[in-house]
C-alpha cells in the first residue's frame, strides 16, 4: 500500500477489503436491499446483531450498491423508533393500521418519509425547533389540518447516531448480474470519522436525511425493521468531516 496515507484500524480494514476487492465478483449470500452488507460481512467473517451496527477491527461498517439511481443509493445511518409517550400513535401497529396499505396478505407500511414533501400515503417530516423535535405528520389529499403520527427528540437522534458512527468505513460495490444470481464487486471505500451532530436538524429539514417505514403486520403480529433514518452517499459529506476515497484495486 505503498503512497496510501492510512494507518491503524484503517489500514487494517483497508487491507481486508482490498483482499475481498481482488477476488472481483462474489455471488451474494442474501436477497434484497441488505444484501450487500450481509454478504460483505459474511466474507469479513463479522456476525451481524440487530442491537448495533456492524463494526470489523473496531470501524463500523456500511456497504452500499453503486447505482446511478438515488432512490437506491441511500445508505442506512441509523434506526430509532419514535417517543411513543409523546407520539400521537402509540405503537407501529397502530401506525400501519391508520397509513399502511393492504398487500402480501397482511397490512404494510414500506415508504420513505422525509421533510417538505408528502409522500404517496401523505406522511412527511418536520423539525420542530423550538421544542427540539422532529414530528411525522400526515395531510390528507384534500389538504385538511395535518395529524401528528410520531415524534422523536432531536438530541436523542443526535446521540444515536454519535454512538452508531464514532468512526466509519463506507464500501461501495458494482452490481453483476449472472443467470439470474446478484454478484458484488467491492471497489471503493472512505473512511469518516466522528459526524457533525449539529448538522442533523438542518438535513432532516433539508431532506437531505430521510426515513423509511419497514411495518408489516399480519394475524396480529406486527414487526418494524426500522425506522431507518438514511443519507445518499454524496451527501455524507455534509454530515462527516470530509474524507478521502479509496480504489481497493489500487491498494
Amino acid at each position: 500500500m505503498t503512497g496510501i496515507k492510512l494507518q491503524g484500524e484503517r489500514l487494517s480494514v483497508a487491507t481486508a477489503l482490498a483482499e475481498i476487492s481482488r477476488r472481483g465478483p462474489v455471488p451474494s449470500t442474501g436477497k434484497g436491499d441488505m444484501a450487500v452488507g450481509k454478504t460483505l460481512l459474511d466474507l469479513l467473517g463479522v456476525q451481524q446483531t440487530t442491537t448495533r451496527k456492524p463494526t470489523f477491527q473496531g470501524i463500523v461498517l456500511t456497504a452500499r450498491r453503486n447505482s446511478v439511481r438515488p432512490e437506491n443509493n441511500r445508505v442506512n445511518l441509523f434506526a430509532m423508533v419514535p417517543e411513543w409517550r409523546l407520539s400521537a400513535c402509540k405503537s407501529s401497529e397502530e401506525i400501519v393500521a391508520l397509513y399502511g396499505y393492504d398487500r402480501d396478505g397482511g397490512r404494510k407500511l414500506y415508504v420513505s418519509v422525509r421533510s417538505r414533501r408528502p409522500n404517496a400515503q401523505g406522511l412527511y417530516l418536520e423539525v420542530d425547533r423550538a421544542n427540539g423535535l422532529l414530528r411525522e405528520r400526515y395531510i390528507s389529499d384534500g389538504g385538511d389540518r395535518p395529524k401528528e403520527v410520531a415524534v422523536w427528540q432531536v438530541a436523542a437522534l443526535q446521540a444515536r447516531l454519535l454512538q452508531r458512527h464514532p468512526a466509519s468505513a463506507w464500501i461501495t460495490a458494482n452490481v453483476v448480474h449472472r443467470d439470474g444470481e446478484e454478484y458484488f464487486h467491492y471497489r471503493f471505500v472512505q473512511f469518516t470519522d466522528q459526524p457533525r451532530t449539529e448538522h442533523l436538524p438542518d438535513l432532516l429539514d433539508l431532506g437531505t436525511i430521510t426515513m423509511d417505514h419497514l411495518i408489516f403486520s399480519e394475524g396480529g403480529r406486527t414487526v418494524e425493521k426500522g425506522p431507518l433514518f438514511k443519507i445518499r452517499p454524496d451527501n455524507v459529506r455534509s454530515l462527516f468531516p470530509e474524507s478521502s476515497r479509496y480504489d481497493l484495486m489500487a491498494l
